[in-house]
């Protein structure tokens, strides 16, 4: 069963999963880690929110997309994976959904905004409204490392007219829901989303985090952290809100349970405690 907050629906769809050890993933961090932690693996996951509010359906990330070339890199280089199929699954059709939320611009949020058609790459979504912040927009147009990524997931959307951009510090609220909260420090503009509805609220977090450890280091950043000490603030300006609001994190690299409860404990350190998973279309 999807999970339910206020009146909104709330599934996962996944595009893979990946396993990488935690001290590549935390490398300015190894010193801290006993011997048996370094060498373990971090279990992470790729896939997309699906939120279910009145007459919308809503895509919150994107994964990586098939068919991509992305530098040779096999965790995003050239996919063919089933997640067009699994959206199905999950009862979602492409023509269906109405909008479609970017926490920020990178490789494995965006992919399936769009897909190749007829020779060309094409919205997935051609009936959607699709939203990311201008600036990371801007960013995105300007870094010639992000030109492959430009040209087939966010130019064709804005060749159809369907991009729209905000400024995070001030953003509107969507299909009455959801608020962008900035959470800068992965990226230039890395964007949380907060969704409130009938008095329960769950946190969207984007790349805040990328495995439930943080919750106890919380100083920790992954290597894929831009301005580390600005995503440091931001993590917890994301717990905090979760905690103040009793709010669910949906995260975007948990993998298993990706969603769950940010619960203090009596020694001072915060603790992680996942909702019940099941397999695609549920948390």
């Amino acid at each position: 069963m999807p999970i339910r907050v206020g009146d909104c629906l709330i599934a996962k769809v996944t595009e893979q999963t990946a396993a990488v050890p935690f001290s590549a993933l935390y490398p300015e961090n190894r010193h801290e880690m006993s011997s048996a932690v370094a060498q373990q693996t971090a279990e992470l996951s790729i896939h997309s929110w699906v939120v279910r509010s009145g007459d919308d359906i809503i895509i919150i990330d994107t994964a990586t997309g098939n068919q991509r070339e992305r530098d040779h890199k096999p965790l995003f280089h050239q996919l063919q994976t089933d997640y067009a199929a699994r959206l199905a699954q999950a009862g979602v059709q492409p023509q269906d959904v109405t909008l479609v939320l970017m926490t920020h611009i990178h490789t494995d949020h965006v992919g399936w905004n769009t897909h190749w058609q007829e020779g060309r790459w094409q919205p997935m979504f051609p009936h959607a409204r699709y939203i990311c912040s201008a600036l990371e927009l801007e960013r995105c147009q300007n870094t010639p490392a992000m030109q492959a990524l430009y040209l087939d997931s966010i130019l064709p959307l804005i060749n159809s007219g369907q991009l729209e951009t905000v400024d995070i510090d001030n953003s509107p609220r969507f299909a009455g829901v959801l608020r962008y909260l900035p959470t800068p420090g992965h990226s230039s503009d890395h964007a949380s989303l907060m969704l409130s509805s009938q008095h329960q609220h769950a946190l969207f977090s984007g790349d805040v985090m990328h495995h439930p450890i943080q919750f106890q280091f919380p100083l920790w950043n992954s290597v894929f952290c831009e301005d580390k000490a600005l995503a440091v603030r931001s993590r917890q300006r994301a717990i905090d809100w979760c905690l103040q609001n009793q709010a669910i994190w949906f995260s975007s690299h948990f993998s298993a349970s990706s969603c769950g409860r940010v619960l203090p404990a009596d020694d001072g350190q915060l603790h992680w405690m996942p909702l019940e998973a099941e397999p695609d279309a549920i948390c």
